[in-house]
Parts: C-alpha cells; sequence; structure tokens
C-alpha cells in the first residue's frame, strides 16, 4: 500500500471509530485505543510496524497523551474540593447576583470577563480552567446548557491569539520583527481576533438560542450565604495556584497537586468524594482518542489533509485556508511548539505569491489554531469536558461528541470569519 493510501486510509479509521462509538454507544476511548494497535500493524516504523511482535506495540503505547492526562487528574482533584466543599457555589451566586437573574446575559458575561483577561496575558491554561469550572458550576445552578457556558468561555480565550502579551502573540511578534521589522501584535492581529472571537460567540449564541433563556426570579432573592472557613481556605488556596501556575510559572499539574494535598490536610474536602469525582470516563475517552489521532499523524493523514487544503489556495481561499491549516494542525499538536513553528515560515513567500497582507495570514492561522482549544482531544477543551463530566446527571459521551461538532463549526465559522473580518 502507497504512503498516500496508508493516509487516506487512516482517516477513514478515525471516522469509523466516531461512527461505530455513536452507533454501539461505547467508549470511544477504548474502541479508539484498540484501533490505534490494530492499525499500527501496517504502519512501519524504525524495527518494524508501530505494532509488530518484535516491538510488542511499545511505539502505540507511547502515544499516550501522558501530559494532558496528568494535567486533566491534578487540575481535577484541586477544582473537585471546591466543588464537593460549596465554594465555588458561593463565587457562583456572587456572579450571578450581578446579572440579576437574567439568565441570558450570563453567557455574555462570562464571554466578556474571558476575553478581557485572557488579553491581558491571563491566557494560560490554568486560569481558562477555573473559568471553565465556575461556568459548569454556572451552569448546573442556573439550568443553562454547560456546553453553551464552555464554549462562551472557550471563543473568549480565542481572542488572546493576538495579544502580545500572551504566548502565541509573542511567538508571531518575534517572526515578525525578524521577518519586516515590527511588531504582529497587537496592532496588525489583536483587532482581527477580537472580532473573530465576537464573531465565533455570536454564532455560538444564536445556535444556542441564548436570548430565550428566561429570568429566574427565584435567583434575585436568594441571599448568599457566607463562607465558612474550609471554603476561605479553599478559595485562597485557588488564588495561590493561578499566582504560582500563572504569575510564577510552576507547572500546572504540580502546583494542583501541592494545593490540593494542603487543602485536604487542613480537612477542606472529603478525599474520598474528591477522587471519587475525577471523571474517568471523560479521561480515558479523551486519551484513547489523542493516541488514534497519533496514529493516523504517523499514518500521514493530517498531513496528507493539509497538504491537499494548500493545493487550493489563491488569493480568495488562501486566508480560510491557512485558518484551516492552523485548526487541523493544533488539533493533533502543539499551537506554539508545533504549529506556529512550522506555518509561519511559509507566509512570506504564500503572501508574495497570492498578494495578500503577510498579516492577515498570520492572523488567520494564529485564530484559526486557537478556537480549537474547545476541541475535547486538546488539552483546554479536554479539560473542559472533564470537569463538565464530573456532573454526574449529564452524559459524558454526549458531551464529548456535542463539544467535536461544535469545534469543527468553530472552525468553519473562524475561515469564513478570515475572509470577512480580516483586511488584506
Amino acid at each position: 500500500m502507497s504512503a498516500q493510501m496508508m493516509g487516506w486510509v487512516s482517516l477513514l479509521v478515525f471516522v469509523l471509530v466516531i461512527v461505530i462509538g455513536v452507533k454501539r454507544k461505547v467508549n470511544l476511548g477504548i474502541l479508539a485505543i484498540a484501533a490505534a494497535f490494530l492499525f499500527g500493524f501496517f504502519i512501519r516504523t524504525e524495527g518494524g510496524s508501530l505494532s509488530c511482535v518484535e516491538l510488542k506495540g511499545r511505539p502505540v503505547t507511547s502515544l499516550f497523551p501522558l501530559e494532558l492526562f496528568w494535567m486533566i487528574v491534578s487540575v481535577s482533584i484541586l477544582l473537585n474540593i471546591g466543588t464537593v466543599n460549596g465554594s465555588f457555589d458561593i463565587v457562583i451566586q456572587k456572579l450571578v447576583g450581578l446579572v440579576k437573574g437574567r439568565r441570558a446575559l450570563i453567557p455574555v458575561y462570562l464571554f466578556v470577563i474571558v476575553l478581557v483577561g485572557c488579553s491581558l496575558g491571563a491566557g494560560t491554561t490554568g486560569a481558562v480552567v477555573l473559568l471553565c469550572t465556575l461556568a459548569v458550576n454556572i451552569a448546573r445552578d442556573q439550568e443553562i446548557d454547560p456546553v453553551f457556558t464552555l464554549l462562551s468561555v472557550l471563543t473568549g480565550a480565542s481572542a488572546a491569539a493576538g495579544s502580545p502579551v500572551a504566548v502565541i502573540g509573542m511567538i508571531c511578534n518575534d517572526f515578525s520583527v525578524k521577518t519586516w521589522g515590527e511588531q504582529a501584535a497587537p496592532y496588525h492581529m489583536f483587532p482581527g481576533t477580537v472580532l473573530m472571537s465576537v464573531a465565533s460567540f455570536a454564532v455560538v449564541y444564536v445556535l444556542f438560542r441564548g436570548w430565550r433563556l428566561k429570568p429566574f426570579p427565584v435567583q434575585q432573592e436568594r441571599k448568599v450565604q457566607k463562607a465558612d472557613r474550609k471554603q476561605i481556605m479553599t478559595l485562597c488556596g485557588m488564588v495561590l495556584f493561578l499566582v504560582l501556575a500563572i504569575g510564577v510559572g510552576f507547572e500546572i499539574g504540580l502546583c494542583a497537586f501541592l494545593i490540593a494535598a494542603a487543602l485536604l490536610l487542613l480537612g477542606c474536602a472529603d478525599e474520598k468524594q474528591v477522587i471519587a469525582e475525577v471523571p474517568w470516563q471523560s479521561v480515558l475517552m479523551i486519551c484513547g482518542m489523542c493516541m488514534l489521532i497519533g496514529v493516523v499523524n504517523l499514518a500521514g493523514g493530517m498531513g496528507l489533509l493539509t497538504d491537499f487544503l494548500s493545493r487550493f489556495m489563491t488569493p480568495f481561499t488562501v486566508k480560510p485556508l491557512y485558518s484551516l491549516i492552523g485548526s487541523l494542525l493544533s488539533m493533533v499538536s502543539s499551537i506554539t511548539g508545533v504549529v506556529l513553528p512550522t506555518m509561519l515560515p511559509t507566509i512570506p513567500e504564500v503572501a508574495a505569491q497570492t498578494g495578500q497582507n503577510p498579516y492577515a495570514l498570520m492572523t488567520a492561522l494564529a485564530f484559526g489554531a486557537n478556537i480549537t482549544c474547545s476541541s475535547p482531544v486538546g488539552s483546554m477543551g479536554a479539560i473542559a469536558v472533564g470537569i463538565m463530566s464530573s456532573v454526574k446527571e449529564w452524559d459524558a459521551d454526549r458531551i464529548f461528541k456535542r463539544m467535536l461538532l461544535y469545534t469543527v463549526i468553530l472552525m468553519a465559522v473562524a475561515a469564513g470569519c478570515s475572509v470577512l473580518l480580516i483586511p488584506g
């Protein structure tokens, strides 16, 4: 079988796993790991195929996203303490009180807070994870679709792609200064990323018919309870977590376990309940799908798809294609470690060939890559789905599938917005 055919077959296997999992109602992660192992017999690597007897399938197991698993479990344990002892309920009541029972404004409120915060540099995983936790608890408390509130947070975070104090903006600035002698962010990029972020949220708001959320008069009259000693210590711990993870820059998982250990030692929550509420079903689903995507990538499936798209670059299609390529690549690799270093060097030549503004292409690429933060197989979306799955009355499988569907929709929205909202 040719390399090209292998790439297309790998994409077909990926689609079949999703379809079969949905039809048979089997955890996608279990199916994905099994498919990765079986398909690995046909993918050549050093020493044989990925799953050959000599290698004992170790190349496939090496694709397990240990870092992602570590982050989801560590952060879940920390945040579960705040959920179990009711600390987040107090914060939620105060936030909801600001909109005075008008539920239709709650998603807008969340979006604006995240957009402003991430644009000012708080666009790291720790800050967004905490806001996702609040969004999930608000959804449960206010009877709002949890996917709606999560997408409100994640679309707001996407605006940080053009901020000069966010990591993506810093990388783009470094490249543009070396190439053209001036910074791309904020002046060339930030207006475009904010407009596309607003447009993405507007699409989400329309799809979920947010204006139909009727006010809750009862919530206006409910008094906010006073925090007890355990809740005050928990909230202080969350603030310390943000300081260590964002301000100082320590590894997020280590910070989460450190604060969680301290809070459990202080008796802030029941340890058994905290651990039991880690969304293990979603963790398995997410990690399994990441393994299968890794196999598809090694088989050449993602490269084949991006190469196929690149053939259609014209002055009219180049921006949406850069957006789509950024989205597809960021679903299987790091934005800062792979997508930007790989794609930014192609912009000067492509811009010259198509007559497009290179900063417009850079903006389309960065936002397209960042909008996939809602993907349940990416780090941010995976953690968000994990947090959401901790609520037992919500179906983890359905949440995963819906988040994946809306990620595809947002990818298309980003591509369309790159044409309409980015000049050049």
